[in-house]
């Protein structure tokens, strides 16, 4: 039994001997581990502080009767449920989209009237002020760092924006975060019932009501609700929002996982990188133990305790990466989910993301670590300098090279063909590209050192023949160094590619979509990118109409719908559109057909994918969850999802205002007379609604520019991780270089001795990184093209996804123009410290 002191004792004297080979090593899996945990907490946190928030306010409630449009329900319902026979309590809410500003800024919020009736279901959000005040005596209240974060104290003034209506209301109190906790990082405001109901416009109704069944009839009280609603709300789980959400944020955390993994591979091929560097000091070393009489299990045991304490301190170090990249870098809530769902700016982090962290880091160190180590136990100790074994040994590795390239080609072939056949599976399909790129590289290094070997005996160059000869000499460093600049560009042509393709296919839909109307009016700002929230327009379409400049004004409507398990935007347009459907994201029907269905009744055009999970085509029927009640459509075309992740279903706005029972627009078409310039006439239309309004007013072009910010916020996570593997992989390359240089020292040492100066030998240096950092990037840009029609592909097939491809070529050069000026500083960088410690240091035995 080797003791774990003794193994502890050899670590030590291990570390003490080779301190640069270790901390390269624990970088290499800090970085990894650092962006997959960060990446980790920041999907968790998206739908963690929503859960914590629905938990917040419903407590123990089970149940809820919800309305299916902002406008509510009769509050008298209520009283209806209440009386149910098997529910122990019940609970009315009023929910309205707010914004609140103050001196210091603007905050958009939930507004959640309640009254003491909420108490009794022990949500936390509501306990906690009920310790502060009485529930019936509540005033207008926001959490604590909203307060702070607009510049206002209890007393005095908030203005509020709720629709088309500018409120100025006294602040009635602040919840502090010691009584709520991390709630009170929930976008809400909170209000009595009654004064909630004044400010959103709403009196005697409601928008929800959260009910708590007896223990054991929880049936009982759901048939009840049924059949209470008559299928004109929606009668379900307290909780299925949060599912609602978990559905909208699946492309965006899956997408971003996938490439946190490829990070934690970069960190990998580090570790990888330290281990090859010194594979014959590592050999050295087992020889000496066995030399000294230890045993193979003493040695093996050595080997795996060296890569578990490396695994496990990269891993706590990339957590605390990790923990400030989530707070300062990927902290940012997706615009496009926070226009649908209250997302809190909380960091959820749970035990299972730490434990798949630290597991994670440490498999990434004995995956590393094992592939050496296993050939060198192969090998024997003693055996592995004589020149018998050597010659043996490279054989070994030119047939195992044969076999990966022949393996990696089968890899890419099943990708290429399997993007096809599962598109659904790409995630799996990708991380099989990426494995076969990196099983054909040592193959494509050795033939490419072959060639560069034969064209170096025509060259007068010094500098190039000493490159060429030191590459030739240790392939395995050059593999994984141009692993690393493949893994890179892969990812950053894969990652953002993607990105630009789909910014470029929502940049066409809203050329289509708001080309309809040269104004756009609408509530809200940026938090209402989709245009749902609704106002009183009867005043605004008076006082517009009388405008010189306007030609005509069109009510445009639409709604988030909750159908299943999917979050739906419901769009209106207004019968008189000129295109109510973007041409430009039809997938199935007939253009003018599906036009000319659209402006009647009972037509809709639905996303594709809603459509396939229900196993729909065009002219078959669709019922949708109305205000009215269940109520059937027929399809006359299919769709993109228009960016929204759970897609869409196209109307008409006055199929919306008769079937959802509201009068209420969320967006005004405003057209201008001829000749009349778009910056007049917004300010014309500005002019119009008065200061009074919080309408905003845009040009068609500004509405767009909103829309595609939105987009942009969605996809900013995945743009950030490639950022991120970018650094890594900056940190890689210098990393192997210097440690490369460091270990060949003393030869170099040699060579400036024999004449060469400093300058031809950073030429030297220069050539040896770039030749081969710029065959790995050219590699993964190749691959990365693949990777970027395979992702696009995933995107559109299983989200609807608008997405116009084209591959990134641009940006495949610029990375390139970047792959060679890091060359330049992976060789200077080393060689500055290399002659700086020249004076002050010994110099060891090389080692290659």
């Amino acid at each position: 039994m080797v003791s774990i002191r003794t193994l502890a004792l050899l670590y030590r004297a291990h570390v003490r001997a080779r301190p640069l080979r270790e901390f390269l090593a624990l970088m290499g899996i800090a970085a990894g581990v650092a962006l997959l945990f960060a990446v980790q907490v920041a999907n968790r946190s998206v739908t963690g502080s929503f859960e914590q928030l629905t938990e917040g306010i419903a407590g123990r409630a089970s149940l809820e009767l919800a309305a299916r449009s902002p406008q509510g329900f009769d509050q008298e319902l209520f009283r209806k449920v209440n009386r149910l026979p098997g529910v122990e309590a019940a609970a009315p809410l009023v929910e309205r989209r707010i914004a609140v500003s103050g001196p210091n800024g603007r905050r958009a919020l939930t507004l959640v009237g309640f009254d003491d009736r909420l108490t009794r279901l022990g949500g936390s959000l509501v306990e906690g002020i009920a310790r502060q005040r009485n529930i019936s005596d509540l005033g207008f209240y926001l959490t604590e760092p909203t307060a702070k974060a607009i510049g206002v104290r209890p007393g005095r003034t908030v203005t509020v924006e709720v629709g088309e209506r500018i409120e100025r209301l006294p602040l009635g109190g602040i919840a502090p975060s010691d009584e709520i906790g991390s709630l009170s990082h929930s976008p809400v405001a909170v209000a009595h019932l009654g004064l909630a109901q004044e400010i959103a416009d709403m009196p005697g109704k409601i928008t929800r009501t959260l009910v708590e069944p007896l223990p054991g009839r929880k049936a009982e009280v759901q048939t009840a609700l049924e059949k209470l609603s008559a299928g004109t709300l929606n009668v379900r789980e307290s909780d299925s929002e949060a599912t609602l959400l978990k559905d909208a944020a699946a492309p965006n955390r899956q997408s971003s996982a996938l490439f946190s993994a490829l990070s934690l591979v970069v960190g990998i091929l580090l570790v990888y990188n330290a281990m090859l560097l010194s594979i014959m000091e590592r050999r050295r070393d087992i020889a000496g133990l066995d030399s000294l009489g230890a045993s193979r299990k003493l040695i093996i045991s050595s080997l795996l305790f060296d890569a578990l304490i490396l695994g496990l301190a990269g891993s706590l170090l990339g957590i605390a990466l990790g923990d400030q990249l989530s707070r300062y870098v990927l902290h940012q809530v997706p615009g496009f989910l926070s226009s649908a769902f209250a997302i809190g700016s909380q960091r959820i982090i749970g035990p299972w993301t730490i434990l798949l962290s630290i597991a994670s880091g440490t498999l990434a160190a004995l995956a590393a670590a094992a592939i050496p180590t296993i050939e060198l136990l192969k090998v024997g100790p003693l055996d592995a300098f004589s020149e018998q074994d050597q010659s043996a040994t490279k054989a070994r590795s030119s047939a195992a090279r044969k076999w990966l390239f022949l393996a990696g080609i089968v890899l890419v072939a099943l990708s290429i063909a399997f993007s096809f056949i599962l598109p659904e599976a790409t995630l799996v399909i990708a991380a099989t590209l990426v494995t076969g790129m990196v099983m054909i590289l040592p193959t494509l290094i050795i033939y490419m050192l072959s060639l560069a070997s034969r064209a170096v005996r025509y060259t007068n160059s010094a500098s190039a023949r000493i490159s060429v000869g030191e590459l030739v000499a240790a392939p395995t460093r050059a593999t994984a160094l141009a692993a690393v600049g493949a893994l890179a560009l892969f990812a950053i042509v894969s990652i953002t590619g993607t990105s630009r393709d789909l910014q470029r296919g929502v940049s066409q839909l809203t050329v289509n979509f708001y080309g309809n109307a040269d104004i756009w009016v609408s509530s809200g700002r940026s938090e209402n990118a989709f245009g749902t929230q609704p106002f009183n327009q009867s005043n605004a379409v008076k006082r517009l109409k009388r405008v010189d400049e306007v030609q005509s004004v069109r009510t445009f409507r639409s709604s988030f719908i909750d159908i299943g398990d999917r979050r739906v935007w419901l769009i209106g347009p207004p019968r008189t559109d000129p295109t109510p459907l973007a041409s430009s994201q039809l997938v199935k029907g007939n253009l003018k057909i599906a036009t000319k269905r659209l402006r009647q009744n009972g037509w809709v055009a639905v996303s594709s994918t809603i459509a396939e999970e229900r196993g729909l085509h065009i002219g078959d029927p669709i019922y949708l969850p109305t205000a009215s009640g269940p109520t059937r459509f027929r399809i006359t075309a299919t769709i993109t999802n228009y960016g929204w992740p759970s897609g869409v279903i196209v109307t008409n706005a006055e199929e919306l205002k008769r079937l959802w029972k509201t009068n209420a627009a969320t967006v005004l078409e405003v057209n201008l007379r001829p000749g009349v310039g778009l910056e007049a006439g917004r300010r014309a239309v500005k002019r119009a609604l008065g200061p009074a309004s919080s309408l905003k007013v845009q040009t068609a072009n500004e509405r767009s520019m909103e829309t595609l910010d939105t987009a942009r916020q969605g996809l900013s996570r995945l743009n950030q991780i490639a950022d991120m593997v970018l650094v890594a992989a900056v940190l890689a390359v210098v990393a192997a270089m210097l440690g490369s240089v460091w270990q060949r020292r003393q030869r170099l040492f040699g060579l400036v001795s024999l004449g060469i100066g400093p300058g031809q030998l950073y030429w030297t240096i220069f050539l040896e990184t770039g030749v081969i950092l710029l065959l790995g990037c050219l590699t993964g840009a190749v691959f990365g093209f693949l990777g970027q029609a395979f992702l696009g592909h995933w995107l559109h097939v299983t989200t609807d996804f608008p997405i116009s491809y084209v591959p990134a070529f641009g940006l495949a050069i610029k990375t390139l123009f970047l792959a060679i000026l890091l060359a330049a500083l992976a060789a200077a960088l080393p060689l500055r410290i290399m002659f700086s410690s020249r004076n002050t240091r010994s110099l060891p035995s090389e080692s290659r």
